[in-house]
């Protein structure tokens, strides 16, 4: 039987996308491209803003046109939050939700599967909710889940409420699925979780496991997700600095440049302790790419409390934003809020904002012309110019003339010269 996934959201979510297709295939099933006819869907969603519940809606239309017969199943955050909706969705045959999702594969075997089919056995590192990932189709980057869960409540976040109480992953079984992705040839791997800044098993922290991840695997480079402000310690900054195997990019949550729009947020820190943690960063290690989520239009958010935004952002160490429209979530104290923002205001503001954002990043390209990049190179070349294409570890695209011998190799590259937000080099 053919099965296709998609995938909605965070690199959370891919990561378990991935895990699910890997069981899939050891049952017996046949993965093909969601763009593809197939007998079985499945579609793991989101449901961190409207647009993500829209995104996952229309991958079932999509499902459902190519494929009239075929079973879609559906999964993931909206799934657990909306579940006797999607049921009644035309073509949706199965919703397992997120804290089911570990079972899926036997599910879908046990519902959908013929007599060739057999349920799966869990195997090594395969303990945390049923999930473990050897490969990552298409990337030279693996995703390895360390934690999962948030306990922090900020009144718009809808996450809490659909993944749980935070918790960590068994050390040994992160360390063993490591060690599995590096013999199958990935040279970086990229530490996610929804916060992974709260890691805590067995009196280890994330320094602590980030420590213990390179001192007894092989791993070339590693890379964090996103790490909030409180819980971005002086022992990670130091760890950072010394070691040159991790990954000089941080994304450290922003949310707004303005005091009391965090406050009303639930944030836990001002826009004073968020600027004194980047510049103690960027102190200690002057290249490093930090990037910062930011929402606009949140319930209440006047002009001058946007510009105070600008302002922040304008004059911080931050290089890159990543922008997000307020979306009132159902179950969330924000969804309740007064003062709503006009929904050409939230665009307006979300235009300035990625503007600004561009210009902070032309600049931080800038900065490399005529210096050295360690580059890894990905396994495709880039479309448009046919040159090898890789990221540096501070997460830049460099794109490079080459042979394809240097595919999946961690390389100096010097900067030539910038060409929108992608940088040119040679070796």
């Amino acid at each position: 039987m053919k099965v296709a996934l998609f995938t909605v959201g965070c690199k959370l979510n891919q990561y378990e996308t991935q895990a699910i297709a890997e069981e899939l295939e050891d049952c017996g099933f046949e993965r093909v491209d969601f763009s593809s006819r197939a007998d079985i869907y499945v579609i793991n969603t989101c449901t961190v803003t409207k647009e993500s519940d829209y995104s996952s809606r229309q991958a079932i239309y999509r499902a459902k046109r190519r494929s009239p017969q075929a079973k879609i199943v559906v999964t993931g955050c909206y799934a657990q939050l909306e579940k006797e909706f999607l049921e009644k969705l035309p073509g949706v045959s199965l919703v397992v939700k997120q804290d089911k999702k570990g079972d899926l594969v036997n599910l879908i075997a046990n519902s959908f599967g013929d007599h060739a089919i057999k349920p799966t056995e869990k195997k090594s590192c395969n303990e945390f909710f049923g999930f473990k990932v050897s490969m990552h189709a298409a990337h030279t980057r693996a995703l390895v889940k360390i934690q999962d869960g948030c306990d922090k409540r900020c009144s718009y976040c809808v996450v809490p409420l659909a993944r749980g109480s935070e918790r960590s992953r068994e050390v040994d079984a992160i360390l063993c699925e490591i060690d599995h992705l590096i013999r199958n040839g990935y040279k970086e791997v990229v530490l996610t979780g929804v916060h992974i800044g709260r890691y805590n098993k067995d009196g280890l922290n994330l320094v602590s496991l980030s420590d213990k991840i390179l001192d007894q695997t092989k791993v070339e480079r590693l890379r964090f997700s996103s790490i909030d402000p409180k819980e971005f310690s002086d022992e990670m900054i130091e760890l950072i600095s010394r070691s040159k195997k991790i990954a000089r990019q941080l994304h450290i949550p922003l949310q707004s440049g303005d005091d009391h729009i965090l406050s009303l947020m639930r944030r836990n820190y001002t826009t004073g302790e968020y600027r004194k943690l980047l510049e103690k960063i960027r102190g200690a290690i002057p290249e490093v790419m930090i990037g910062a989520d930011v929402i606009v239009g949140f319930p209440g958010e006047t002009d001058e409390q946007f510009e105070k935004t600008c302002q922040f952002i304008f004059s911080s160490p931050l290089n890159y934003l990543h922008v997000f429209s307020y979306s009132g979530r159902r179950g969330t104290p924000a969804s309740q809020f007064p003062n709503k923002v006009s929904p050409q205001t939230i665009h307006k503001r979300s235009e300035i904002l990625h503007d600004l954002g561009r210009k902070k990043w032309e600049e931080y390209l800038s900065l490399f012309i005529g210096k050295t990049l360690e580059v890894l190179i990905e396994q495709k070349r880039d479309k448009k110019t046919n040159k090898l294409s890789g990221l540096s570890d501070n997460y830049i695209r460099v794109l490079l003339d080459g042979e394809d011998f240097l595919r999946n190799k961690i390389i100096p590259v010097l900067i030539l010269r910038r060409e929108g937000n992608i940088l040119i080099g040679r070796v």
